[in-house]
C-alpha cells in the first residue's frame, strides 16, 4: 500500500514540476525545484545579455552599473526540466548521441596578465582572493581552470617593457616578483587545489630579449639565427624559475603572434622555419632538464595556419615535440581547427586567445569547441573604468571584470564573465565532446559534452530577439524547453545507460555524414550526384552530406547535399545507390536499424536487403546482403 501510495505521489510531482518548469520558463522566475540529475531531470542555468547596453558598447567603462541592471540572467539557475518521452513536438531538435565522443576538453580559463594583475594588487587581501575565487571555484564562481601568463612584457601591462634577460648573462625573473604577478598566481593555484579546481598555467612570451633580435629592441625585428639555442635555453630558465616558486607551467606557446610586428609594444617576428629550430632546441633542452612543459606551436590567427605550420610539423624531430597548435581568432574561421585535425590528428589544437562578446560570443565558443578546440582562454580579464593600465595600440572592449579607479574595491562582473561560466562551470577537465547537430543563428545553436561522472551537458543558444521553444532528443528521452532572447542555457542531466548508440534513432532532420564501418572512410554522392554512392573519402563536406528525411511509414529517406536529390535502392535494389530521385517512392525508403554496437544499419524497402559497403568499401553501396555483418554496418556524424 505504501509503495502504491509513493508511486502516484511521484507522478502527482513530476506533472506538477512539468507545468511549472514552463510556466516559470514564459513569466521568468527563478523558483528552483531541485529534482537533481540522477531523477531523470535536468538543471538549467541561464546568463543573458543587457536589454539596455551592447555587448562591445564602451558604455561598460563609464557606467556599469546601469548596464548590469538590464541583465536578467546571470548563470540563474531556473526550475528542473524533466526528461519525457519523445512528444512529437514541431519545434527545432537538438539531436544529442552521448556514445559518438570527439576530443578530449582541457577546460577554460582567461589570462592573469600583468594589466589584470596591478588591479588584483589595489584591491584589499580579502577583494582579491574574491575576484579570483570567482573565476576559479566551481561551486561558488566559474570553475574556470585554464590560466595564461606572460613570460616578460606584453602590450597589456603599465610597466615599462622588459625581458628577463635584458643585459646577456643577467637572467632573473624578479620583476615578476616585484610586479605581484608571482604571488598573485601562487594564489590562484591555491585556491584551485582548496576548491577541488587544480588550475593548469600556460604561458606566451611576446618577445625574446632585445640582444637576440635584429633591431636589438622588444618591439618587433625578427630573431638572430643564431640564437636558437639562446632562446631555447632563456625559456628553460623562465620555467625552471616558475617552478621553484611553486608554479608549475603545464605548456607554453613559442611566441605570440609569430606573424606580426607591434609598432609600439613588444612583438617578434619568427617564421617557421625558426619556429621549427626552437622547438627542437626546447625539447633537448627539456630532455636534458627533466622538463615536463608541453609545447603548442602557431599561437596565432585561423586565417594564417597553412601559411605557417607544415614547416613544423612536417619535420619529425619537431612534430615529436609538439603537442598542440594554438590559435588566436582575430582573423579567419574555427573550421580551421578542423582542417588542422584532419591532417595532423595526433595534435590538440586550442584557443589561446580572443574575448568574445554577447550571445554571438557564445555561440563562437561553441563553434570552437566543434572544431575540435581542447580548451579555450579569454583575453584580459580586469581593466579598470578608464581602461588602465595598458599599452595596446587600439582601445580595448570591455574586460569581464571591471574596476572603479575611485574605490579600487568596487568591481563589476560582466555578462561576459556568465557566458564563460556557462562553459567553464559545467563542462569538466577530461569531458567528451559528443555528437550533436549544431542548430541554426536563426533558432538556437549548441555543443554538447559528456563529463567523466557521466552527466551530459548542452549548451544552448539563443541569439534572436524572441525566445526560442526547442527539444533534446537523447537516448529516447526528451528536454522541451523555452530560451529567452539573447540567452545562454545550460542543461545538465544523467546520461541513460539504455542510450542505445550511434544508430538508436534516426535523427531526422539532420544532416549527417556517414562512415563506413568496412573501411573507416565516408559515404560519398561522387561526381556532385551523378555516380553511386560509395564509401572512399577520408573527410565529410558537401558530396559526404545527407539530410535525414521521414520517408513515411516509419522509414527513413536520405536526400544528398550534393544535388539534392533521394537517394535510392536503383532497379528495386538490383543496382548500385546512387542519389538521382526528386521524390520518395519504396526505392528511397530504408529503415533505420540499431546494431547496439555503436553503428547502425539500414534496410532498403525496395527488398527487404541490407545496405553494404560492397568489397571491404572499394565497390559502391548496394542493398544486396540478408544479414548484417561488418560491411553493414555504419556510423553517423552530425554536421
Amino acid at each position: 500500500m505504501l509503495t502504491n501510495l509513493q508511486s502516484v505521489k511521484k507522478i502527482i510531482i513530476l506533472s506538477l514540476i512539468f507545468v511549472l518548469t514552463f510556466t516559470t520558463l514564459h513569466f521568468s522566475l527563478s523558483t528552483n525545484y531541485n529534482v537533481s540529475a540522477a531523477d531523470s531531470a535536468a538543471e538549467v542555468y541561464f546568463s543573458s545579455e543587457s536589454n539596455n547596453t551592447a555587448p562591445k558598447s564602451g558604455s561598460w567603462y563609464t557606467d556599469p552599473t546601469f548596464a548590469m541592471s538590464g541583465v536578467e540572467y546571470q548563470l540563474s539557475k531556473q526550475a528542473d526540466v524533466p526528461l519525457t518521452d519523445p512528444s512529437g513536438a514541431n519545434v527545432t531538435t537538438i539531436q544529442v548521441n552521448p556514445n559518438i565522443e570527439y576530443q578530449t576538453i582541457l577546460g577554460l580559463g582567461t589570462s592573469l596578465e600583468e594589466s589584470t594583475i596591478y588591479n588584483l594588487s589595489l584591491m584589499s587581501p580579502q577583494k582579491r582572493d574574491e575576484v579570483l575565487r570567482k573565476l576559479i571555484d566551481p561551486v561558488n564562481g566559474a570553475g574556470m581552470n585554464v590560466f595564461r601568463i606572460t613570460f616578460g612584457a606584453s602590450d597589456f601591462t603599465g610597466r615599462e617593457f622588459y625581458s628577463y634577460e635584458d643585459i646577456p648573462g643577467q637572467f632573473s625573473i624578479q620583476k615578476d616578483i616585484d610586479y605581484n604577478i608571482v604571488s598573485t598566481v601562487q594564489q590562484a593555484i591555491a585556491i584551485g587545489n582548496e576548491t577541488g579546481n587544480p588550475i593548469k598555467i600556460f604561458a606566451s612570451s611576446w618577445s625574446a630579449p632585445a640582444w637576440m633580435k635584429t633591431n636589438n629592441s622588444l618591439i618587433g625585428g625578427y630573431l638572430k639565427w643564431e640564437h636558437h639555442n639562446d632562446l631555447a635555453e632563456y625559456y628553460r630558465k623562465a620555467i625552471q624559475a616558475y617552478e621553484n616558486l611553486g608554479i608549475p607551467i603545464y605548456a607554453m606557446t613559442i611566441q605570440n603572434e609569430p606573424l606580426y610586428a607591434a609598432p609600439d609594444y613588444p612583438s617578434m617576428q619568427l617564421t617557421p622555419e625558426n619556429e621549427r629550430e626552437i622547438v627542437i632546441a626546447l625539447k633537448n633542452e627539456f630532455d636534458t632538464h627533466s622538463i615536463a612543459t608541453k609545447l603548442w606551436s602557431f599561437d596565432h590567427n585561423f586565417e594564417q595556419v597553412w601559411d605557417y605550420i607544415p614547416e613544423i610539423l612536417n619535420n619529425p624531430q619537431a612534430n615529436e615535440a609538439v603537442d598542440g597548435v594554438a590559435f588566436h581568432d582575430y582573423d579567419g574561421e574555427p573550421t580551421r581547427m578542423s582542417e588542422v585535425h584532419n591532417n595532423y590528428s595526433n595534435k590538440n589544437v586550442l584557443v589561446t586567445e580572443r574575448t568574445v562578446w554577447g550571445t554571438s560570443g557564445a555561440d563562437r565558443i561553441a563553434q570552437y569547441f566543434r572544431n575540435w578546440a581542447i580548451s579555450y582562454n579569454a583575453w584580459v580579464t580586469m581593466l579598470d573604468q578608464n581602461i588602465a593600465p595598458e599599452q595596446w595600440s587600439g582601445t580595448p572592449d570591455p574586460t569581464m571584470v571591471i574596476q572603479s579607479p575611485i574605490d579600487r574595491d568596487t568591481y563589476w562582473i560582466t555578462p561576459e564573465y556568465n557566458f564563460i561560466a556557462q562553459f567553464s562551470k559545467f563542462v569538466e577537465e577530461g569531458a567528451k565532446r559528443i555528437d550533436s547537430n549544431y542548430g541554426s543563428a536563426a533558432t538556437v545553436t549548441n555543443v554538447s559534452f559528456l563529463n567523466p561522472d557521466n552527466t551530459i551537458v548542452s549548451v544552448v543558444i539563443n541569439q534572436t530577439n524572441s525566445e526560442q521553444t526547442f527539444k533534446i532528443l537523447s537516448g529516447g528521452k526528451e528536454i522541451l524547453s523555452i530560451l529567452p532572447a539573447k540567452t545562454v542555457g545550460t542543461y545538465q542531466w544523467m546520461k541513460i545507460e539504455s542510450d542505445g548508440n550511434t544508430g538508436s534513432e534516426a535523427p531526422i532532420g539532420s544532416i549527417i555524414a556517414i562512415k563506413a564501418m568496412a573501411n573507416n572512410k565516408y559515404v560519398t554522392a561522387g561526381d556532385a550526384g551523378n555516380s553511386a554512392l560509395i564509401a572512399n573519402r577520408d573527410a565529410a563536406q558537401g558530396w559526404e552530406q545527407f539530410e535525414v528525411v521521414d520517408g513515411g511509414d516509419g522509414f527513413i529517406a536520405l536526400k544528398s547535399l550534393a544535388n539534392g536529390k533521394y537517394v535510392t535502392a536503383e532497379n528495386g535494389g538490383e543496382s548500385n545507390l546512387i542519389a538521382n530521385r526528386d521524390s520518395i517512392q519504396g526505392w528511397e525508403q530504408f529503415k533505420w536499424i540499431d546494431n547496439g554496437d555503436n553503428t547502425f544499419s539500414l534496410q532498403a524497402n525496395a527488398n527487404g536487403l541490407y545496405v553494404t559497403a560492397e568489397d571491404g568499401g572499394d565497390s559502391p553501396l548496394i542493398s544486396n546482403r540478408p544479414l548484417i555483418d561488418g560491411w553493414e554496418k555504419f556510423q553517423y556524424i552530425i554536421q
